[in-house]
Formats: C-alpha cells, structure tokens, sequence
C-alpha cells in the first residue's frame, strides 16, 4: 500500500511524496510543496492509478528534471555536505531555467549541446561544465537509487578547455612579510594552513583531539568526509607546543570562512603582493615549494587530499620547470670527454 509522506528539508522547505513498491523495488513520487487535503487528493488519485496499471507505463516519461533536483537534495542531505548540497541545486535551478522542466528521458546530446551554447553567452566554460557535471552526477544517482532506468545513464560530455594556469603561491620572500603580521592568532592560523597544505575549511574544522604530539600528526577531514593524515614537522610542533590557549575543542573558534578570507585579502593589500594571491595561495605555497625541493607527485597528492593524482598533475606539475631542468641536466650521454 502506498504512503503519503510530509518532508521537511534542513534549508526549511516543506513537500509532500508518495512512497510506493512495484516488483519489490521501492520508488516514490513527489508532489511538491502544497496543503494537506490537496496531497491527499493527489494521493487517493495516484493508488487509484496504481492499482489500475496506470503509474508503471507514466514512470519514466514523468520523471522530470526537477524531480531529479528534488532526489538529489534528498540523498545529498544524508551523504553531502550543505556546501557542496547548494551548489548542486544552483545548477539544477539553472539547467531548468534555460531548458525547462523536461523529463530526463527527453534529455539527449543534442538538448545538452544547444544549452551549452545558450550558456556560453553569459558565463564562463568552468560554469557550463560544473553545471554538466552535476547533471551527469545527478542521473547516475539515480539509475543507482533506480529512480530511473539503466537504459537512461547518459553522460553528457563536457565543453573541452585549456589546461587551468598554475595557482599563486608565495615565493620564500614573500612567506616572511607574510608572517611579518603584528597578529599573532592570524599568524598561527597561517603557519598551521602553510605547514599542512590544508583548505581554509579543513583549518577551520581542526580540533585538538586531531593533533598527536606525540606522534606528530594531524587527522584531517576533507572533502566528503574523507581522512588523510599529515604529519606534523618541527616548525609546526613548536607552534604547537607554544600555544597560547587550553587545548581544547577546536583550534581556531573564533574564526569564520568569510572573515578569515578577507582578513588575508587585506593583508596582502598592505604588503602589496600580487593580485592573484588569495588564502587559498597559502595551500599552493606548500604543494608548490614541495614539488620544488624534489617531493615527488604521489605524496603530495597524498598530502594535499586530491581525489587522484590526476588533479595534482592539472594544478601544480607545471609550475616551475627549475627542478626539472635540473633533472635533465644531470644526462650527458655522449658528451665530449676532452680527448
């Protein structure tokens, strides 16, 4: 027997669906946000469907891509995070207004290709294929949770693009004016983010119970949930060691994402560095400098928390050819001898 469900979202929206089995498999149907005697109506009309034979042959033709929208904010809110959660729903809001809400069985290469032109007009090609990709996350979601057919898993290619230019980072000058600020939290809060190579974020979300003196490491929570372990070097033990507070609960608590952002904005506007150089500079400026002294890219992948080797390579293996000239220079096959 079918049931009529009210949900309730983290952001505050309210909406009624139908959860219903066909075959032993679970599958649901959502009404949207209305009032209790209008979903119920929908309701008692949807079993009167159902036992007729009627909802099985209208499933795929009405699974639409605000109902994939709708799954997705679901499953997101169990498995993702509210960031990551939003800025997949700012490109379903966006892919349905530019195509409308059309069902995803309707949605083929040739719909994908005339709304990556629509969309080249106004914003850049990053955008257009970050909207891609979470289109293409989206169906694969849902042939997974078998909210549509296998036969429907198609994966929308994305605008082919220039490889991105190498990230800012901070030359070994440029860190020491950098450190050179009067404020002493923020100058911590610098060196923790220089000596681990960690996102602002994963700075911010640091708790004492995640560093091991003893040990000399640090447990990170990164993107999805996932840990690396980063080990601690003296520089940073002795920042450590020197600190000025309890230890206890989490190490930066009265800093916030914007706000911390923004500080080292105006700092670097005083010492006027360059104006590419962001907070994020601070995370390039340990891959960086590592892959200048030698480190090879798989640790520094490691290190940094990258899905895959693959995306160290496309940010940092050619950022400063020096080491690698070095390397080659080291060869002298059939070099003159003298005699």
């Amino acid at each position: 027997m079918p049931s009529l469900r009210k949900r309730k979202l983290k952001s505050g929206g309210t909406y009624w669906d139908i959860r219903f089995w066909i075959d032993g498999q679970q599958h649901s149907r959502r009404i949207g946000e209305t009032d209790r005697r209008t979903a119920e109506k929908i309701y008692h009309e949807f079993c009167s469907a159902l036992a007729n034979g009627e909802v099985v042959d209208n499933m795929v033709a009405g699974f639409t891509l605000a109902d994939l929208a709708q799954k997705c904010a679901e499953y997101a809110e169990a498995n993702k995070s509210k960031k990551t959660s939003d800025r997949e729903q700012l490109a379903f809001r966006t892919l349905i207004s530019v195509m409308g809400n059309l069902p995803v069985c309707k949605m083929v290469p040739s719909v994908i290709e005339q709304y990556k032109l629509a969309r080249r007009k106004t914003v850049s090609l990053s955008t257009v294929n970050i909207e891609i990709r979470v289109l293409n996350t989206g169906i694969s979601q849902a042939v997974a949770q078998q909210w549509i057919p296998k036969d429907q898993a198609i994966a929308f290619k994305q605008i082919r693009s220039a490889a991105p230019a190498p990230p800012e980072w901070l030359s070994t000058a440029q860190i020491g004016r950098v450190l050179s600020i009067p404020d002493p939290e923020f100058r911590r809060f610098m060196l923790v983010a220089l000596h681990t190579g960690c996102r602002r974020n994963e700075v911010l979300g640091l708790n004492w119970s995640d560093v091991d003196l003893p040990r000399r490491q640090i447990v990170v929570i990164g993107k999805m949930g996932k840990r690396r372990t980063i080990p601690i070097n003296s520089t940073l033990h002795e920042v450590f060691v020197k600190w000025p507070r309890e230890r206890v609960g989490l190490l930066f608590p009265a800093y916030k994402s914007d706000s911390v952002s923004q500080k080292f904005r105006r700092w670097a506007r005083t010492l006027g560095l360059p104006k590419g150089i962001s907070l994020h500079s601070l995370r390039a400026t340990f891959a960086c400098h590592l892959i200048e002294r030698g480190v090879d890219i798989y640790t520094v992948s490691r290190l940094l928390g990258h899905s895959s080797v693959k995306v160290t390579e496309k940010h940092y293996l050619a950022l400063d050819q020096s080491h690698v000239q070095a390397a080659v220079d080291q060869l002298d096959f059939g070099a003159e001898t003298g005699t």
